[in-house]
């Protein structure tokens, strides 16, 4: 999903004094507790505050939200941390990585962190990577580091955020699979294309403050979980419930004009004339039902995270 930070920024209770509290820049000590692996070239976990965070095809869509100030006297409020760092997953340390021999199924080291798709067997650890940053978090607020206890639980919030996206949960619904053994490649590409569109589409919307994606985020209350492995198996199901929705709406605009011809561009300026010229209402509801689910579970774990450190 695109969009991690302003989903994330939205989620925060600004006035929270947890969550405005000045706090100082410590360097990373915890590669014995959080060996990885990741792609070494680029994971070295320097500081992006108040610097471009954004690979280079998220910046094309990226539009400015929020004063992502350089630290001042080495300090920077825990809410500017969660909002930078709910985007660091994204930031190549998954990528090019082997992990499992079944990755390839998925197609990338990156698909195999950051989605889930229970067919049969369990393919994808995005569950156990929101888990692993959350004890990452625990540990360093052990060690009164609250700033790297801050980033790892704005790293679990990503993997919790891409929980509760419904093309990180199931490639697509059941009769797209079964073509995936006949039609390998031209589904694979298919399927890749209905993922990346609704992607960015959010990542989109939420970047230029569309205000019914920026309500359904910031008006929805924290749900009410029975623990973190109940919210993250309750939001998971949400959104997979929500995709064969999704997938009709994304269909029916991927392919506009041609049964044939498949999108792939999905440029700023591709989403700039569809948002012109297509009635794009019926997804732009679904995608809120998809953010408030999101939100909810986001919500319940920054209030779950206040709790516990304070």
């Amino acid at each position: 999903m695109d969009g991690h930070d302003v989903l994330t920024y939205n989620c925060l209770n600004l006035n929270s004094d947890f969550f405005s509290e000045e706090v100082t820049i410590t360097p990373y000590t915890y590669r014995a507790f959080d060996p990885g692996p990741y792609n070494e070239s680029m994971s070295a976990f320097e500081d992006y505050l108040g610097k471009p965070y954004l690979s280079d095809s998220e910046r094309e869509l990226y539009v400015d939200f929020f004063n992502n100030r350089s630290p001042i006297d080495g300090k920077a409020p825990a809410w500017q941390i969660i909002t930078v760092y709910s985007y660091e997953p994204d930031f190549g340390m998954d990528r090019e990585l082997i992990l499992s021999p079944m990755q390839r199924i998925m197609g990338s080291s990156a698909s195999w962190r950051h989605e889930e798709y229970r067919m049969l067997f369990r393919f994808g650890e995005v569950t156990k990577r929101f888990l692993h940053f959350d004890r990452m978090s625990q540990l360093a607020m052990s060690k009164n580091d609250k700033y790297w206890a801050l980033r790892f639980a704005a790293r679990a919030i990503h993997y919790l955020e891409d929980i509760g996206t419904p093309y990180h949960t199931s490639p697509g619904t059941l009769p797209e699979i079964l073509k995936i053994p006949f039609l390998y490649r031209s589904q694979f590409k298919k399927i890749s294309s209905y993922h990346k569109f609704h992607d960015r589409f959010i990542g989109y919307r939420l970047w230029r403050e569309y205000t019914p994606f920026i309500r359904a985020v910031s008006e929805v209350n924290a749900s009410d979980f029975d623990g973190l492995i109940d919210m993250v198996e309750t939001t998971r199901k949400r959104a997979l419930r929500f995709l064969p929705e999704i997938e009709r709406l994304v269909k029916g605009l991927v392919h506009k004009g041609s049964s044939s011809h498949l999108r792939t561009d999905f440029s700023r300026g591709y989403f700039d004339e569809l948002i012109a010229v297509e009635d794009t209402r019926q997804i732009d509801k679904a995608s809120c039902i998809v953010l408030k689910n999101i939100a909810s579970a986001v919500k319940y774990y920054l209030e779950h995270l206040e709790r516990r450190f304070t």
